[in-house]
């Protein structure tokens, strides 16, 4: 004969079973689905480092108003400069430097100058996909 007092504590005992398989089961298939990410990352090809944010050997330098063509050409060759690009009517150069100056360098130098508003690398700027 089965005792009416005990059916409750073996339900209670058979729900908390049941509660603590389950929770070894959860825990069991979220470690193998990690494992299976790290394992797929792995096979993955290498990780591709990030371009430069500048384009080597590149500057663009923007003289103050009022500075002569004669003076900015002069600049320019002081410092080994070769033109690109001109723009905003003779302000603004797009220039590549020499490879035995470093781009940081010859910002630098090149803000050094009193005609000189500003002098920066070439940023590489891309659109997100």
């Amino acid at each position: 004969m089965i005792c009416l007092l005990s059916l409750p504590h073996r339900i209670a005992q058979l729900i908390t079973i049941m509660m603590c398989v389950s929770a070894a089961w959860f825990s069991i298939s979220c470690e193998a689905r990690n494992q299976n990410t790290t394992t797929t990352r792995a096979l993955d090809s290498p990780v591709k480092s990030p371009a430069p944010r500048f384009i080597p050997h590149e500057v663009l330098i923007k003289f103050k108003n009022g500075v002569s063509p004669e003076r900015i050409a002069s600049i320019l060759k002081n410092n080994r400069i070769d033109v690109i690009a001109e723009i905003q009517r003779g302000r603004l150069y797009h220039v590549r430097i020499g490879n035995d100056r470093s781009v940081e360098s010859m910002i630098t130098q090149l803000t050094s100058y009193q005609e000189i508003e500003y002098a920066e690398p070439n940023y590489r700027y891309e659109t997100q996909k």
